[in-house]
């Protein structure tokens, strides 16, 4: 179920997928943006989310973050400072939360 959220005065939906990628508990979510008024340009950003219950061991270095109404605006506003147009018809853009908060590109399917 997608949630409502308005950043500088526009209308987004919101949602958030979540998996383990590997069974030490490291894994991330895919956080999807669109435009409230209508599916166009589809905002697509993997945000790494490491669940520390599935980690044994030393847990140093896991990334755990809430993914809320603050993250998604700050991620909707660099988003849109590096070329999203969710008013627009176009390819769904992909992107990677760096542990640093970052907004970088994805790499194309296939790369790592």
């Amino acid at each position: 179920m997608a949630r409502l959220l308005t950043v500088n005065g526009v209308s987004y939906r919101w949602s958030l997928r979540g998996r383990r990628d590997a069974p030490e508990g490291t894994g991330w979510r895919l956080l999807t943006v669109v435009w409230a008024e209508a599916t166009r340009q589809a905002l697509h950003v993997r945000v790494r989310h490491d669940d520390p219950w599935l980690h044994d061991g030393d847990m140093t270095g896991l990334v755990t973050r809430d993914v809320g109404p603050d993250l998604v605006a700050r991620v909707i506003v660099m988003a849109r400072d590096l070329g999203w147009k969710p008013e627009e018809r176009g390819p769904t853009l992909k992107f990677v939360l760096e542990d640093d908060a970052r907004l970088v590109p994805a790499a194309p399917t296939g790369e790592q």
